[in-house]
């Protein structure tokens, strides 16, 4: 048994006329009439007989008409189901950042590019680098946003593009000495207590003593950049973190380095076996596009 044959019995039943429900179904009658005594022969009983050259359905048809119109329509509901998931999934944009690039460039990229598609979805997850990787490989994500491509070459079907480069600056309360500053040299911030931002996933990011050469005093090491800025607007200490236009300058005085500090590269990372929809492709094109703005 088949749709195909549920649905020949159910219009055969309606019309009550083998030669009208072949020009409806667009089948020849003797095709018709050939799937209807299959499936006779399968329930094991008559489902229509003769009357002239019409016919009329039978006490077992009639019964089973029911459950063939409920099957029908169930799988029709089904379809609709599908092609209503399909749609939504057309909106739905799944991307995964490493934590820092989700605290600092992922609000930014994602606010702006609303501005212009206010229609679609963000799935956003911050993940290691590695499981970053895995999950576009295995199709899971659709776009990665890491700094540390080191190990890309495992996935031959990855591509990686540079998108941003983030450069580091110093951030303190309004009320400190440095505030109204414009520059600053790292060796004078040695008396300064820091606030450290401690990612406990394995995405490698620099330490403070990689990105300013000595070991700082930490006052603080907050999880979450929200926290970290709220500390150091609350005067609990200063801190060294990507300049980004997230940074509220009304309470907090952003201050350049003048050492020559390596900007925090940001790389766009993607499936390329995988064809995407023109949702998922304008937002890859934007993004690839940020470094010319």
């Amino acid at each position: 048994m088949n749709l195909q044959q549920l649905e020949y019995f159910k219009i055969i039943a309606e019309t009550k006329n083998f030669t009208t429900a072949s020009d409806i179904l667009s089948v020849t009658q003797p095709a018709l009439s050939k799937a209807i005594s299959k499936l006779e022969e399968e329930l094991d009983v008559k489902l229509f007989q003769r009357e002239g050259r019409n016919i009329k359905i039978t006490e077992f048809g009639d019964v089973f008409l029911k459950y063939a119109k409920g099957a029908l329509s169930e799988v029709e509901k089904g379809k609709l189901k599908l092609k209503e998931m399909k749609n939504n999934s057309d909106m739905i944009i799944s991307i995964s950042s490493t934590a820092c690039i989700g605290a600092t460039f992922i609000p930014f990229l994602i606010s702006s590019f609303f501005n212009d598609n206010s229609k679609v979805k963000f799935n956003i997850d911050n993940q290691s680098t590695d499981e970053i990787l895995k999950g576009i490989k295995n199709n899971h994500v659709d776009f990665g946003f890491i700094s540390d491509i080191k190990d890309l070459d495992k996935y031959n079907n990855l591509e990686a593009i540079l998108v941003k480069k983030e450069e580091y600056v110093l951030i303190v309360p309004k009320n400190h000495p440095l505030a109204n500053k414009e520059e600053v040299y790292l060796s004078d911030l040695k008396n300064e207590y820091f606030i450290a931002y401690n990612n406990k996933s394995s995405d490698v990011e620099k330490s403070y003593s990689d990105l300013i050469g000595y070991t700082p005093k930490i006052y603080a090491e907050p999880s979450e950049s929200s926290i970290l800025s709220g500390l150091v607007a609350a005067g609990a200490g200063i801190a060294i973190i990507l300049n980004t236009p997230l940074i509220n300058t009304n309470k907090i005085s952003v201050i350049k380095i003048k050492d020559k500090i390596d900007d925090k590269s940001i790389y766009m990372v993607w499936n390329k076996n995988i064809i995407h929809n023109k949702n998922k492709m304008e937002f890859k094109n934007y993004a690839l596009n940020m470094s010319k703005r």
